[in-house]
């Protein structure tokens, strides 16, 4: 099977009365609003927040940080690699950075007693260094609520807003994906394209036309990190979509490389915890302490 422009054009037909994403997430103002005083709360019922210092890693226009300060009034630090216009108008308890982590000697910016990030680890191009750089920043027994797009679930492309059926990353290259959004012509207003030549990839998939660069972390890969650097996962939740038995069945000679289990789901929700230092401490043996 030739897995080509005119193949992705027929899927997409065939599954624009059916697809994978019925209703996508809008981004008018008053939408940004809801979902963050939503996720807000999320965070609150998992930690309790109450005048805690809070970072977001990938913070975008920062709207989740203004809700943790206006309704729990939380100190908030919030960094993505872009500067988004709105920056200058957030209150006094929240600071926005534009800032890489990863990068050698990142600023300081403190320690944390919680660290949290939606939706944006998948677009970090080293995400072992990035977990590493919020463990060294978490205080001793503080928290870190990790929302992740899994690569091998059915919506990791970052399109379905104009592409309709499940797994297109792992099906079509993304020249063949890029192929598919020249052939729908220019792009929407407050989109545009991302090149190959683009520094930094965008943490924020609305504002890009063509395929999203997402790295290829496994729900494996995620836990032998967490493993590697230290934490202590107390929580773990999946977003699951039900697998597409008959597309699984037509695609199979693509698809049956990767783990059923992995197929269907789209997101980790994690809760860590970086250990207290005295539970990391060597322990002595009780008799032999006395006997001293």
């Amino acid at each position: 099977m030739k897995y080509d422009l005119d193949l992705f054009l027929a899927l997409n037909e065939e599954y624009r009365s059916k697809p994978l994403v019925t209703a996508p997430p809008a981004y008018d103002p008053e939408a940004l609003a809801q979902r963050a005083a939503r996720r807000a709360e999320i965070i609150n019922s998992r930690v309790r927040v109450e005048r805690k210092r809070i970072l977001e890693i990938g913070c975008g226009r920062g709207e989740v940080c203004v809700a943790l300060n206006n309704v729990y009034g939380c100190q908030v630090v919030g960094v993505d690699v872009s500067r988004y216009s709105n920056w200058d108008d957030v209150p006094s308890g929240v600071t926005l950075i534009q800032t890489d982590l990863t990068e050698d000697n990142p600023p300081d910016i403190g320690q944390f007693d919680l660290i949290y990030s939606n939706s944006v680890w998948e677009h970090v191009r080293h995400p072992y260094t990035m977990l590493r750089r919020a463990y060294d920043i978490l205080v001793p027994s503080g928290h870190f609520l990790l929302s992740a797009n899994l690569y091998r679930g059915p919506k990791a492309s970052h399109r379905y807003r104009e592409i309709f059926f499940p797994w297109p990353h792992l099906l079509f290259s993304d020249e063949v994906i890029d192929e598919y959004y020249r052939h729908l012509g220019t792009p929407p207003a407050g989109e545009t394209w991302i090149s190959e030549d683009s520094v930094e990839p965008s943490y924020r998939e609305q504002e890009r036309w063509g395929s999203a660069w997402v790295n290829q972390l496994s729900i494996a890969d995620y836990f032998n990190y967490f493993k590697l650097v230290g934490y202590d996962v107390e929580h773990v939740k999946y977003s699951i979509t039900p697998l597409d038995e008959e597309f699984l069945a037509r695609f199979a000679d693509k698809l049956d490389r990767f783990p059923r289990y992995d197929l269907e789901r789209d997101f980790l929700h994690v809760k860590l915890r970086k250990p207290d230092q005295l539970e990391n401490a060597p322990r002595t043996d009780v008799k032999s302490r006395r006997a001293r």
